[in-house]
């Protein structure tokens, strides 16, 4: 049974609570001078449980560990502010306070969580019964009043550290497999790090030294000779690409030449947008029904990006070409793993591929490599303008595709000039096509949009989806109400008049510039009954 903890710091009020995971005990240990020695005692004894907080590798452990000490309240909440305020990174905040560690490192939930969010934020997000903000400035001398409604508020952000780590649930216990397969410590690991820890162990293992590639300052892409257009100026904008050095930032990103950043082509009735990241046709406010006669298809590339770094023979140089055996053994690894249903491997080895790839352009990564990344990119871009262009020339009608994804509107006895089509493409690009089909295609753009099954299905992107915890909610009742239209033909009003729960009629964001609170009194007026 896990505890989840959190840390009050004040100048003359500091406060520790715990809650166990199921929340029936809650145990709160407060002083305005420093803990006693039976309240040292008893939170030694709760430690014996794994903990687990929101940011506390970098906060909570530390404080908590001055706490145990028998530091002073002034100490302590000095302490708190110099971390506050200078921005001292986690992994060296022990080291830069002269602190010794005293227990293990709880499970930090803040970058196993999806996103960049605050505490608050997530609440809102999973409709949490309660968000409230901090009561009192942190600089405050609080009186006894106000640090009991201090107290009040330790638990409220109990109550919402425990919502969070009850949703992650699966994430924390496929990191806990990962850990006892690896022999590390993953449990407050995001993907991406323990993608770089996988390949870290994995490489070593090889021999290769796990080392920072040199500061790069520019790129240039070289296209495919695979890549070939009918049409000569989509053949000129590869030449162009291919002839543009891409300078790199001070922070180690690529920045988009001037031509590129509102660069489209014309294909058939769409318009899609070109540039460092991937292909985005750039529809407004469209309705695609298929006729009885017709079929509304769906072609995507099968995992495309770790499919192109294969193909394409990629690997960050510093890690020489034996990272490229791993990758494609991981990738190998994975497919054996889906088919045979082995779903924990299959998740730890996705896990790998897909996080891996957000290192490959950090710059303080032994994984970084831009050119990596925009060889990628870029080819992802050509290969499906070529599928696009192909399409178009025989007839078919694209109307939308976004980084790996087609959408083709076509007869029903142009089926197998599809198949055909794609099969050529598949054999020219080494790409794995895997097919779809739509009843109906409703977007307001590229990025929010309800796609319906023939089933009755739907598939929902965007402002559309049902909230997660990457993406703020946003009267979710209204867009259920569009996906139940939609999919099953359910009156909108219907779906309305029936949710019963409040918090699917609500909104979130962040407000940093304050909030006003405005009521007004309707009385019992009849148009409001």
């Amino acid at each position: 049974m896990r505890y989840v903890f959190d840390i009050e710091v004040y100048p003359n009020y500091m406060l520790v609570g715990f809650m166990r995971e199921d929340r029936k005990i809650i145990r709160q240990f407060a002083s305005t001078t420093k803990l006693s020695d039976d309240q040292i005692f008893r939170i030694k004894r709760l430690m014996d449980k794994e903990l687990v907080g929101f940011n506390s590798k970098g906060y909570d452990d530390v404080m908590l560990t001055y706490m145990l000490s028998g530091a002073s309240v002034d100490r302590v909440y000095k302490n708190s502010k110099k971390i506050i305020e200078e921005s001292l990174n986690y992994w060296n905040v022990f080291k830069d306070l002269g602190v010794e560690k005293v227990y293990n490192d709880s499970i930090d939930l803040i970058d196993v969580a999806p996103g960049q969010a605050s505490l608050k934020l997530y609440g809102a997000r999973l409709n949490s019964k309660k968000l409230q903000d901090l009561p009192y400035d942190p600089h405050k001398h609080l009186t006894a009043p106000e640090m009991e409604e201090v107290r009040k508020y330790n638990v409220n952000d109990l109550h919402l550290t425990a919502d969070l780590y009850l949703k992650l649930i699966p994430q924390l216990e496929l990191r806990a497999k990962i850990g006892e397969q690896y022999g590390m410590e993953v449990m407050s690991k995001s993907d991406a790090q323990i993608a770089e820890s996988i390949f870290k162990i994995e490489l070593q293992k090889k021999g290769i030294k796990v080392s920072k590639s040199d500061s790069i300052k520019s790129i240039c892409y070289q296209a495919p000779k695979t890549i070939k257009f009918e049409r000569e100026d989509l053949n000129k904008l590869v030449k162009r690409i291919e002839a543009t050095t891409i300078q790199i930032s001070d922070v180690g990103q690529p920045i988009t030449p001037d031509w590129l950043k509102d660069y489209t082509v014309d294909i058939g009735e769409c318009t899609f947008a070109v540039g460092l990241g991937g292909l985005h046709s750039q529809e407004k406010s469209m309705v695609i029904r298929p006729k009885e006669d017709e079929i509304l298809a769906n072609v995507d590339v099968a995992s495309y990006y770790p499919s192109l770094i294969i193909d394409l023979g990629l690997y960050p140089k510093q890690l020489t070409r034996k990272f490229l055996d791993i990758y494609a053994g991981v990738k190998k690894q994975r497919l054996e793993a889906k088919r045979s249903g082995d779903k924990v491997t299959d998740s730890v080895l996705k896990i790998t591929l897909n996080g891996s790839y957000g290192k490959f352009g950090s710059k303080y990564s032994f994984l970084y490599s831009p050119d990596l990344l925009l060889t990628v990119t870029f080819t992802g871009q050509l290969y499906l303008l070529m599928l696009i262009e192909k399409l178009t020339n025989n007839g078919l009608k694209v109307v939308s595709s976004n980084t790996d994804g087609v959408e083709i509107l076509l007869k029903k006895k142009q089926t197998d000039l599809l198949t055909s089509i794609v099969k050529e493409w598949e054999s020219i690009t080494n790409m794995e096509m895997e097919f779809g089909e739509y009843n109906g295609l409703y977007a307001r753009d590229v990025n929010n949009y309800v796609a319906v099954y023939p089933e009755g299905k739907t598939k929902a992107k965007g402002a559309y989806a049902e909230p997660t915890l990457m993406k703020n909610i946003e009267y979710p009742v209204v867009f259920e109400a569009i996906r139940e239209y939609l999919g099953k033909g359910t009156p909108m009003e219907d779906t309305i008049y029936n949710c019963k729960d409040i918090a699917r009629f609500t909104s979130s964001r962040t407000v940093k510039g304050g909030a006003v609170y405005n009521y007004e009194d309707l009385g019992n007026s009849d148009e409001y009954n």
